[in-house]
């Protein structure tokens, strides 16, 4: 009886943490597949559903991954009941909370099933990060939504290698879109600049940029001159897949520091200041490891800014930097 209570308690905080982070959906048993727990079905017409698998967290979890990724190889994915994206819930009763971890997506219409996932918390915090990888996993192209829209900024530069080869290296970030960074999409005026457009894609100034975005290239380009800046409109499923490629990509952390210059002031001055408040952005430098890949370890970079308006230069940047993620965020 105990075990019973145990299941149906498990499976009751499940469905009350699903109902309050994804909102309008229906939860429906799964009588005919002994893996799958549930079905959770999005009622907003987009035909968007994905199964759950249920676990408590008492379970060992290297154990449970182990032992799905041994289930699930051996699931018949042709059938059209088993095409849908899979996570993993795990329910920790005592607190009532849970973990969730993507553990079979859908790509070029075959499954991914993925042997390393991670756990990570699903609340109303995290809800709408975690329906976008879920869409990402689906088999169905679909747009992301709106209040979740992304622009990713890439930057790229080299360094040329003592035996003349050119190792490459980028910066990837998002920016949030909102009503103040927002495109500036130019009227098209004749069929030319129609075809250019389909072409090349949406021009490069025709994106946001702000004084974040110009910092983080200028100081980049500080130690690699040939640093470079392109954007793109993260805006369909199938761009957070490009996004969660870089999962297996060497990447490494970099820190641009950004201070005031207080070279001109004199030496009566500098003694009188308590400490200046600086500017550090953490980046996510990805390095395709081809020649060498300790080329890049332990990079970082530094720019020194005009020490006039420092005060209120600082405090605006520091609320920019709120609208800057990682597209880590996005990994499954």
């Amino acid at each position: 009886m105990n075990i019973v209570y145990s299941e149906w308690r498990v499976q009751m905080i499940a469905c009350n943490i699903l109902y309050r982070c994804f909102g309008d959906i229906t939860i429906d048993r799964m009588p005919d597949w002994d893996l799958l727990d549930m079905k959770v079905s999005y009622n907003d017409g987009s035909d968007l559903s994905f199964g759950i698998i249920l676990k408590r967290s008492c379970d060992n979890t290297t154990q449970i991954g182990e032992k799905l990724t041994g289930q699930l190889f051996m699931v018949d994915f042709t059938q059209k009941m088993y095409r849908l994206p899979i996570i993993l819930m795990v329910v920790e009763e005592q607190t009532e909370r849970a973990k969730i971890g993507f553990v079979v997506g859908w790509r070029f219409g075959k499954p991914c099933i993925y042997r390393n996932f991670e756990l990570r918390i699903l609340n109303e915090k995290n809800a709408n990060v975690c329906l976008q990888i879920i869409k990402s996993m689906d088999e169905v192209i679909r747009v992301l939504s709106a209040d979740e829209l992304n622009v990713l900024k890439r930057i790229t530069f080299s360094k040329k290698l003592h035996d003349k080869r050119i190792q490459q290296a980028e910066v990837l970030y998002l920016r949030k879109l909102s009503t103040t960074y927002r495109m500036k999409q130019k009227e098209i005026v004749n069929e030319k600049q129609r075809f250019e457009r389909l072409l090349k894609g949406t021009p490069e100034e025709e994106y946001p940029k702000d004084n974040l975005d110009k910092l983080i290239l200028k100081g980049i380009k500080g130690k690699f001159r040939n640093a470079k800046m392109k954007s793109k409109l993260i805006l369909f499923s199938t761009d957070l897949k490009e996004l969660q490629s870089y999962k297996n990509v060497h990447r490494l952390k970099a820190s641009l520091l950004v201070s005031p210059n207080l070279n001109e002031l004199p030496d009566i001055a500098l003694s009188m200041l308590n400490g200046m408040e600086m500017l550090n952005i953490v980046l996510d430098v990805f390095v395709d490891v081809i020649f060498y890949e300790k080329v890049f370890d332990n990079i970082s970079f530094f720019l020194n800014e005009p020490l006039e308006g420092w005060v209120k230069k600082i405090s605006e940047l520091n609320e920019l930097k709120k609208t800057m993620e990682s597209i880590t965020m996005f990994f499954n």
